[in-house]
């Protein structure tokens, strides 16, 4: 089995007037569940839309349900468009060989939210974790990363 965790949102904010510090808070994590990857002889994929359940490809087999992340921006200015950018690194556990990890990609989420009069806005997460493909099998533990979220005042 593989369980994956973050070690939490990273931010980055574009605000060409920044009146008071702008922060993203993580309300809920992205969370891919809990799954096992019984063979790792071809890619396989695990998505976690914004609505609707889960979906596999491959050979991963979840045993938990995933659930998207759930995100708040805020000291932005009042009913402003915002855009929203995400990327990851891939997702190792410690004590185990470099060659096994997983990708994030395919990020599921609204290209812009517009901020309310108080200058936050919320949105939710969904992705995509990939398997590496590369034979090698990976080893019952807790995969980490870090999810990039840039934040740009439009």
């Amino acid at each position: 089995m593989a369980a994956i965790a973050f070690a939490g949102a990273m931010a980055a904010f574009a605000c060409p007037v920044p009146a008071v510090a702008q922060t993203l808070q993580e309300m809920d994590p992205l969370a891919f569940g809990t799954f096992v990857v019984p063979s790792n002889a071809a890619v396989s994929t695990l998505t976690v839309p914004l609505t609707g359940s889960v979906s596999t490809t491959g050979s991963i087999i979840a045993l938990t349900q995933g659930m998207p992340g759930r995100y708040r921006v805020g000291g932005l200015p009042g009913n402003a468009i915002v855009e929203i950018d995400v990327t990851a690194n891939p997702l190792f556990a410690t004590a185990v060989p470099p060659s096994q990890f997983f990708l994030i990609t395919a990020f599921d989420h609204p290209l812009t939210v517009i901020t309310n009069a108080a200058g936050t806005a919320t949105f939710r997460l969904g992705a995509t974790l990939s398997t590496s493909g590369s034979g090698v099998p990976y080893t019952e533990s807790t995969y980490t990363g870090t999810i990039d979220i840039t934040v740009t005042l439009q």
